[in-house]
């Protein structure tokens, strides 16, 4: 059993290209030195940080760490909600997720101001303030039963760039995504007609892009939700209310540095705590937090559980 301050960390040493790797000795260190009790684990493939989150969730630990990019920190919540779900245990028994940014995208270490550097992220840690943080939860495409996330979940050619900047071998961060948004347009999506429906609205719309935001930022650099705030219990749902042409993109993709896409008359937003989308008679390609959800799915349902995790962030 862990001692009651102990910490489980869980490092994926293949974030950020493989270079999160580079990293391990430097947290073990950082801990290490101030006498701070914790159990390292890395993982070895895929999805391995949903059962080890879930694990150290049932063996008691109090703390559990995702030491890599938006995605470990994406399995760690999964997993740890998992165990929460299938033993009955509030959110004010469960352990308090913290993160260590050492990835490729970081977008939710952005939001919540968690710093980038190893050694401040560390401190952040070890000082242990916390804050309640809405989480979602997607069914659809791989996960008919459902799959946690904390920032945020993308519809068309948001994760289209993603699953492009994702396969490249040696580029990593925002250059990454440059360079996938430019091979996108060698291919570039056609509208898609959306069925949606929120809490207090249904219509449909032709389309190339819907994000549903907890978090403002995706891809590195984009910020999706400009308005999004992760602890007010609803969803900012952004999306192109008419067909982009592909002369057009770049104007509208400039709008998304800076969040001011809203400012336009192409795209529009809403707020919920659910929400359904339908491809009628089309396919969507699909991610949350930046790992793949399908590239093939044709319905989605996302739902909000306000304040349903603790998070170690910046508290003031």
């Amino acid at each position: 059993m862990p001692t009651p301050n102990s910490l489980l960390i869980i490092l994926n040493p293949n974030a950020a290209k493989g270079k999160a790797r580079n990293h391990k000795r430097a947290i073990e260190a950082y801990f290490s030195s101030r006498d701070i009790p914790f159990k390292m684990v890395l993982t070895e493939k895929p999805l391995d940080a949903i059962q080890l989150a879930k694990e150290g969730t049932l063996e008691g630990y109090k703390t559990i760490i995702a030491a890599g990019g938006d995605g470990t920190l994406n399995e760690v919540v999964d997993g740890m909600t998992r165990a929460m779900r299938e033993k009955g245990i509030s959110v004010e028994e469960a352990p308090v997720v913290g993160q260590i940014p050492i990835g490729r995208g970081n977008d939710f270490a952005f939001v919540a101001e968690i710093p980038r550097e190893v050694e401040p992220a560390c401190a952040l840690i070890a000082k242990g303030e916390w804050l309640y943080t809405d989480y979602g939860e997607l069914f659809g495409g791989k996960f008919p039963e459902g799959r946690c996330f904390i920032n945020g979940v993308g519809i068309g050619v948001e994760p289209q760039v993603n699953f492009l900047a994702s396969d490249f071998k040696r580029i990593s961060g925002i250059p990454s995504y440059i360079f996938a948004f430019i091979k996108m347009l060698g291919d570039f999506p056609s509208p898609m007609h959306l069925k949606v429906k929120g809490d207090d609205t249904s219509f449909e719309v032709n389309s190339q892009q819907l994000s549903i935001c907890n978090g403002r930022r995706m891809g590195s650099a984009f910020i999706m939700g400009p308005n999004a705030i992760i602890d007010d219990g609803k969803f900012d749902i952004v999306f192109a209310n008419q067909p982009i042409k592909k002369r057009e993109i770049l104007k509208y993709v400039f709008k998304f540095f800076p969040g001011t896409q809203l400012e336009t008359d192409r795209f529009s937003e809403f707020r919920t705590t659910e929400i359904s989308v339908e491809a009628e008679g089309e396919i969507m390609k699909v991610h949350c937090d930046g790992e793949e959800v399908s590239r093939t799915c044709r319905s989605l349902r996302v739902v909000i559980f306000p304040k349903g995790i603790k998070i170690i962030r910046k508290t003031v």
